[in-house]
């Protein structure tokens, strides 16, 4: 590998290592508020709990001072229970905000962790490319030794040689073919996977 290829491939894994460590935070950061979230709910769903029970009980002691008739009573309990049902609704409203900001931080986790894979992807389909274009050279010089074998042989006269060299020329070939396919899949897997990658980063 040139020199600048490989500074610039050193560049590159320093870039998405600090990438992938910021990503990596993000989930974690992300995780924590979910959690946080979560037990939020379960406050909310305990002082919901605890609203209905007050209500409950403010409305049987309503009842019971109407049929005593206790005028004064009957309108603290009154008051009281128009307490007891703003508690309940703004419980309810607590609660009904914290599960949306619940769901919320669960799409950002699932959004981090799709970019996290994608990162992964991209750099594997790097990796792929490097190893084809290794094969490639290495196809490239058997054919050319391969060839001048050839011309060798044909040279000397060597006519079992000279099949046997067309042969291997043929394989050397077949080979080089393969491996080019072989790249252009990898190139169009990359694509793909920068496409996906800049999407879900986009959508987070």
């Amino acid at each position: 590998m040139k020199p600048l290829m490989a500074a610039g491939a050193v560049v590159l894994a320093l870039g998405y290592g600090a990438a992938d460590a910021q990503n990596g935070r993000q989930i974690r950061q992300d995780r924590q508020d979910v959690r946080q979230d979560r037990r939020e709910v379960q406050r909310d769903n305990r002082d919901i709990r605890q609203d209905r029970r007050e209500l409950a009980g403010d409305r049987q002691e309503l009842n019971q001072n109407i049929k005593a008739g206790r005028t004064n009573e009957v309108k603290q309990d009154r008051a009281e229970i128009r307490g007891d049902k703003r508690e309940l609704r703004e419980d309810v409203r607590d609660r009904r905000d914290d599960r949306r900001d619940l769901q919320k931080d669960r799409r950002d986790v699932r959004k981090d962790q799709d970019v996290r894979r994608d990162k992964q992807d991209v750099r594997q389909d790097r990796r792929e490319l490097q190893r084809d274009n290794r094969d490639i050279r290495q196809d490239r010089r058997e054919l050319a030794g391969d060839r001048r074998e050839l011309n060798q042989d044909i040279r000397a006269g060597r006519t079992n040689e000279v099949r046997q060299d067309r042969r291997e020329l043929a394989g050397d070939r077949r080979e080089l073919r393969e491996d080019v396919r072989d790249r252009r899949d990898d190139r169009r897997d990359l694509r793909q996977d920068q496409r996906e990658l800049q999407r879900d980063e986009r959508s987070r």
